[in-house]
């Protein structure tokens, strides 16, 4: 497999390839920029360190590192900007990295952390092609592509092992669900280091799709972008959706405006609606960092009709719900939902003895998220299997409660968690972003007509803000320690 780039510099040379604020490059422009970073980077890196990190927001100047370290045939293992020093010294040992890509901003970071090679991400004026990378060592099938560290909600973060089969599988299903052409431009304000930003670079690498990067998500730059045609597509979550909406224009999106591909967590019925009624197509979406980024996902046909619903499983994947002995239940029952193709990843670095515990005899992986299919097989995701509340026997999901607490005015954000108890060994407590009027008898009497009298919630807390990770997904976990004083209204 030669070079996924040089294939589109070759066969659509002055198609647009990529945007970064006011600046534009073709796909010639792309390779061509590309080879004075590989020039730059081998003339700074050893030959011998095959594995390198990379620590950056999104910029042109990360877009271009990951496409030259990826000619150079690096595996790249992708940091999150928001870990401490003491997360990143776990991640870089567990990974034996030795050598970093920093962008100019994070330099004096890394000042702390000893026995590492940090190079800046800059490439200076004058650099020249001066290397020429084998092409043997590019794009092989089985060679890792990126590792990723999952956010760990259970002890220390498990380095995913993404290879480039595993990438090109998920840019060919997402292809033939959402009919991505070179025509298309994705919009990019998700991480890079993330699989919803590396995702799309590949799709781009893949497809011959251009992609538009933001540094970060505003909503005002991307709606005024949406309206006036600088892309077909955007990936985002939900509280990106929910700003998206509450900034919709008055003359709608452009015409050639073709979806929002949702991840990263369930959105509330009420803001689905909203989409609905402003005639915004949204594509649920369901993945995670083990499987490359999407691998069920609603279609444009059935996003009416199937509302709350993930989808269907994409191209080459299968999905199945099983209990807790691992046995397939009937539809419309909740369980652990299991998955098999070729987006998902084989195991996790240094993870031997994650092998029989992620994954089945015969090759299932067990996502650790609860779900049930209905008899149409589309799928609805209950909650993360870590945030099962058992409260006096009876199985609970935040996710449920929520949606209700969701319809109550004046309630922006809410978080529901399982918090310790005598009695009943956990009850739900909700964490609220929202006004001060709101109390745990209001949401009661409120939520009462809707769930059953233990799924309601025993305490309220008021939050100015909730805890999220880098790619704006909820991060409850952090609700459940010390940590989450800072998030509480005083």
């Amino acid at each position: 497999m030669s070079s996924w780039l040089q294939k589109q510099a070759d066969e659509r040379p002055n198609q647009p390839a990529f945007y970064w604020q006011d600046e534009a490059w073709s796909f010639a422009e792309v390779a061509q920029e590309v080879k004075r970073w590989t020039a730059a980077f081998s003339l700074k890196m050893p030959n011998n360190e095959k594995r390198v990190a990379l620590f950056s927001r999104n910029s042109k100047e990360m877009y271009f590192s990951i496409l030259a370290l990826w000619e150079l045939g690096k595996e790249l293992v992708l940091l999150n900007t928001q870990l401490s020093l003491q997360e990143l010294h776990y991640q870089l040992t567990d990974a034996k990295v030795n050598l970093v890509v920093v962008s100019t901003e994070n330099l004096a970071f890394f000042t702390e952390l000893d026995q590492l090679m940090v190079i800046e991400m800059i490439v200076t004026e004058g650099t020249e092609a001066a290397v020429e990378p084998e092409s043997h060592s590019i794009y092989q099938p089985n060679t890792t592509a990126s590792i990723m560290y999952t956010s760990g909600t259970t002890g220390n973060p498990k380095g995913v092992v993404q290879c480039f089969s595993n990438h090109l599988a998920s840019a060919l299903a997402t292809q033939e669900n959402m009919t991505i052409t070179a025509e298309d431009c994705w919009l990019c304000p998700v991480p890079l280091f993330h699989i919803s930003g590396l995702s799309i670079i590949v799709r781009q690498l893949v497809l011959g799709c251009s992609i538009r990067l933001y540094h970060k998500f505003d909503a005002k730059i991307v709606t005024n972008d949406l309206a006036e045609d600088r892309g077909t597509v955007i990936s985002v979550v939900a509280v990106m959706l929910q700003q998206l909406l509450e900034n919709y224009p008055a003359k709608g999106y452009s015409s050639a405006f073709k979806a929002i591909l949702l991840g990263g967590g369930p959105i509330s019925p009420k803001a689905l609606e909203k989409c609905e009624g402003y005639g915004i197509p949204v594509i649920q979406s369901y993945g995670m960092t083990e499987t490359c980024s999407q691998v069920v996902a609603l279609s444009f046909k059935d996003a009416g009709n199937k509302i709350g619903s993930a989808g269907k499983p994409l191209m080459g994947m299968e999905i199945k719900i099983v209990d807790g002995q691992e046995r397939r239940v009937p539809p419309n029952e909740v369980g652990e939902i299991l998955l098999k193709g070729k987006n998902v990843v084989r195991a996790y670095l240094n993870g031997e003895q994650w092998q029989t515990v992620k994954w089945t005899a015969d090759g299932w992986f067990k996502t650790g998220d609860m779900g049930y299919l209905d008899e149409e097989g589309y799928l609805y995701l209950v909650s993360r299997l870590s945030e099962l509340i058992i409260s006096g026997g009876e199985n609970i999901y935040p996710t449920e409660i929520e949606h209700v607490i969701q319809e109550f005015p004046g309630v922006k954000e809410v978080a529901v968690v399982g918090e310790a108890d005598a009695k009943w060994g956990a009850v739900p407590v909700a964490y609220i972003v929202g006004e001060s009027t709101i109390t745990k008898e209001r949401i009661n009497t409120f939520a009462k007509n809707y769930l059953a009298k233990y799924k309601l919630p025993k305490r309220i807390y008021l939050c100015h803000s909730l805890p999220k990770t880098a790619s704006g997904k909820l991060a409850k976990h952090r609700l459940t320690t010390i940590e989450r004083e800072a998030f509480l209204s005083k």
